[in-house]
């Protein structure tokens, strides 16, 4: 289950940015370093860089035998409302998929055996705003960036000994700082690097986060157990306080919701015997690609 902590960095691991069938369902929407600050940078054109990816695909392919969308035509064919041929793409376990080649190459791009200046440089270089300084430490540093309407984390280990690199993690950045929210809100956001560490630092480390929510996961993992049929699922999430805010699929084989309690959103993946309607798996994860009605739901999130 740990295991699946490190699935989360995929978004975040420990923690960007995802195709069609639904049932109809009321809830469904388809949803530090002393160097001189660099010259203003417009958030809405930042200068392109082959070597690492600005973003991730808004719409990934659909996951094996998910049916497409109909095309339009002058027929009277039924078409699906939008909502429902949106369901998917807010899908962890489709979504991750693409994002994790994304991911590792701007990884590849920023590197390792560097000093942190190396890495405001890089970024900036690339075209992406630093929002937020989540950590400043010897030993661990932790940027927020914006590149349009896309937000990632960048997480950076250090060797006290030498000062340079020696991991680097690219995260969704799940939880964002209050200035990241601002600055993604903003028409004519001017970049300016962040002078002092976040003052809500803790609240919106995904490294943070995700450390506390994964026996959280766990937890919910093994309470909602197997065997059971797909009603079972929505009614044990509802008596334990959650609000499912999404229902991404729901077939045969695999019924997957969004969940949201508190500041915290999770997805439920469970997988069923199609013999026996009874579930096989269920996977509690920490919810990455968030629908919007998911969003809306969460205390502080953009309406």
């Amino acid at each position: 289950m740990i295991g699946r902590y490190c699935s989360m960095t995929l978004i975040a691991a420990a923690l960007a940015a995802p195709t069609l069938a639904m049932a109809a369902d009321p809830v469904s929407d388809q949803a530090r370093d002393a160097t001189p600050p660099a010259p203003a940078v417009q958030r809405t054109s930042p200068p392109a860089t082959p070597a690492a990816p600005s973003a991730v695909p808004a719409t990934p392919s659909a996951a094996p035998g998910a049916p497409t969308a109909a095309p339009a035509t002058p027929s009277a064919v039924p078409v699906a409302p939008p909502a429902a041929r949106d369901a998917t793409r807010f899908s962890d376990r489709d979504g991750l998929k693409a994002w994790s080649g994304n991911k590792k190459e701007l990884e590849q791009a920023l590197g390792t055996g560097h000093d942190r200046a190396h890495y405001r440089q890089a970024l900036e270089k690339m075209g992406y705003a630093i929002t937020a300084i989540n950590k400043d430490e010897p030993d661990y540093l932790e940027y927020e960036v914006i590149d349009g309407d896309k937000s990632y984390e960048i997480q950076v280990d250090f060797d006290k000994g030498t000062g340079k690199s020696t991991k680097v993690d690219v995260t969704r950045n799940l939880w964002k700082a209050d200035t990241t929210r601002q600055a993604l809100a903003a028409s004519d956001y001017k970049y300016t690097y962040p002078t002092a560490p976040s003052a809500d630092a803790e609240r919106s480390s995904d490294r943070a986060r995700l450390l506390a929510l994964a026996p959280a996961a766990d937890k919910l993992e093994t309470e909602l157990g197997t065997g059971q049929d797909r009603a079972h699922y929505r009614q044990a999430l509802e008596d334990k306080g959650y609000t499912v805010t999404s229902v991404n699929y729901d077939k045969p084989d695999y019924l997957e919701y969004e969940v949201v309690k508190g500041e915290d959103s999770y997805e439920v993946q469970i997988d069923f015997d199609e013999a026996t309607g009874k579930s096989k798996k269920v996977d509690v994860t920490v919810n990455a690609i968030r629908s919007d009605a998911t969003e809306r739901a969460l205390p502080g999130a953009p309406r």
